[in-house]
């Protein structure tokens, strides 16, 4: 190819160009999203963290949400089709429906669009539970709370799950279906979810990211259990997981295998990689400084069934197994 001087250089700059464009791309494609609030928000005078999160509200409850920055003109809310009324001082107060469901809110800043999805379920109350049965979903009976505790009082509403809802976000990397019972049944399924397992997932996922290890959710193996089928497979009276506060997690990237990935580099996948992870959430609440996430944190090696994994949970007291 015969070309000119001047046209090298800008055939040159071109190549270049192209390259140096090609490698942001690329990083930009590589790199962790946290998923952070754009604006501060408070929900129930706590602070929001997430641009995605998820809200569970019994049936006839206000849902009280705080824009904690100037709001009038500045910002807008929706719940669907409906407008909802942001005061003076940026509250939002919403009454939640009778009917159990999805209702999602919307809160949107409109000098960039910039917005905040929170995915609000109005609950089936656990009342409705006839012999055991909730809708047909077998859920079982719940112990007596352990040791009076209340964070082992049995639920008063569960999440309704249907085939519409179930791949949706309830944080920026989380999806609903991770963390239905692994029960088999028909829909509606049901499920309980606290916040505060998101949050403390959402926080190691980020952890994790920033200490090399590129992935952008978690395997979870095991979330919520129905007291039916936790007692079917023969685990612990009070498991966390019946709360909906527990998950049993795996980094499962490279390949993509259904089992725990090299993460120390040795060249093998074994316990070692579990307790490299183990080790991040072992210190994830002092480090962060965020003791309202604090819980269990468990080792367990593989099986027959499956490969090593980390159980995480925010029982509000700390708690470690598994590990020498």
């Amino acid at each position: 190819m015969n070309l000119k001087p001047n046209c090298c250089k800008r055939f040159a700059l071109v190549l270049v160009w192209g390259l140096l464009t090609v490698g942001a791309q690329a990083e930009t494609q590589t790199s962790f999203d946290p998923g952070l609030t754009p604006f501060s928000v408070e929900i129930g005078k706590k602070p929001l963290r997430q641009a995605i999160s998820l809200r569970t509200i019994m049936p006839g409850k206000t849902l009280d949400i705080r824009i904690s920055q100037k709001a009038v003109g500045e910002f807008s809310a929706t719940q669907g089709a409906q407008k909802l009324s942001i005061s003076a001082t940026g509250q939002i107060k919403w009454r939640a429906p009778n009917k159990p469901g999805y209702y999602p809110i919307v809160l949107l800043r409109n000098k960039d669009k910039r917005k905040i999805e929170l995915q609000v379920f109005v609950l089936r109350p656990a009342n409705q539970i006839v012999k055991g049965k909730l809708n047909g979903y077998q859920i079982g009976s719940y112990p007596s709370a352990l040791n009076g505790l209340e964070t082992y009082q049995p639920p008063a509403g569960f999440i309704e799950v249907t085939p519409e809802v179930e791949n949706l976000l309830v944080s920026p990397h989380f999806r609903l279906n991770q963390f239905l019972c692994k029960q088999q049944s028909g829909y509606p399924k049901y499920l309980l979810l606290q916040v505060g397992l998101l949050d403390k997932l959402e926080l190691l996922l980020k952890t994790v990211n920033a200490e090399g290890i590129r992935t952008d959710s978690f395997v979870v193996m095991s979330g919520y259990r129905t007291p039916f089928y936790n007692k079917a497979i023969g685990n612990v009276t009070n498991s966390r997981h019946i709360y909906g506060g527990a998950a049993d997690i795996f980094i499962d990237v490279s390949p993509v295998n259904d089992y725990m990935d090299d993460l120390n580099g040795d060249g093998q996948t074994n316990l070692k990689d579990a307790e490299h992870l183990y080790a991040v959430a072992d210190k994830l609440v002092s480090h962060s400084k965020r003791p309202e996430l604090m819980g269990g944190v468990g080792l367990y090696n593989k099986t027959p069934a499956h490969g090593p994994f980390v159980h995480v949970d925010v029982r509000g007291t700390p708690a470690r197994w598994g590990h020498k």
